[in-house]
């Protein structure tokens, strides 16, 4: 049983460290976008032009829900790095969320095994006092 116990705080003080770690990871000063930046490919409709042929035009752009439509707009050219660094920051920021959530379950999962194992041995402990007392008054 102490063992047992021994080993859920072991699991508890490691994942304690990793919702830590995350934590940290997650207190950036970067700006975030919830966007997409992807490439777009289509037809102009000019009747000569190549893309009739099957060379599409390739254009970046971003989409985004603003002012609570979704938009798509083309960014300039010079501005794509950046973009792609705020996104791209987004994601991250939302994986690591997701961890978080995982890991908090898993802090209260170990907590309750925890606990469980400790109500285990107060029963126990408990049996084995009225047990003596019962014993006692007996004699």
């Amino acid at each position: 049983m102490n063992k047992e116990l021994s080993q859920l705080r072991s699991k508890l003080n490691q994942t304690q460290q990793q919702v830590q770690t995350l934590l940290e990871d997650l207190q950036g000063r970067s700006p975030l976008l919830p966007a997409s930046l992807y490439q777009l490919q289509r037809k102009c409709g000019k009747p000569n032009c190549r893309c009739t042929k099957g060379q599409l035009h390739q254009t970046t752009v971003l989409s985004y829900r603003g002012q609570q439509k979704k938009q798509t707009i083309t960014p300039p050219q010079e501005q794509i790095e950046s973009l792609k660094k705020v996104t791209d920051e987004y994601r991250r920021v939302r994986k690591a969320r997701a961890q978080l959530v995982r890991l908090q379950r898993q802090l209260l999962d170990i907590v309750d095994q925890m606990q469980a194992v400790r109500v285990a041995q107060g029963e126990r402990d408990l049996e084995k006092s009225r047990s003596a007392s019962s014993r006692s008054t007996r004699r």
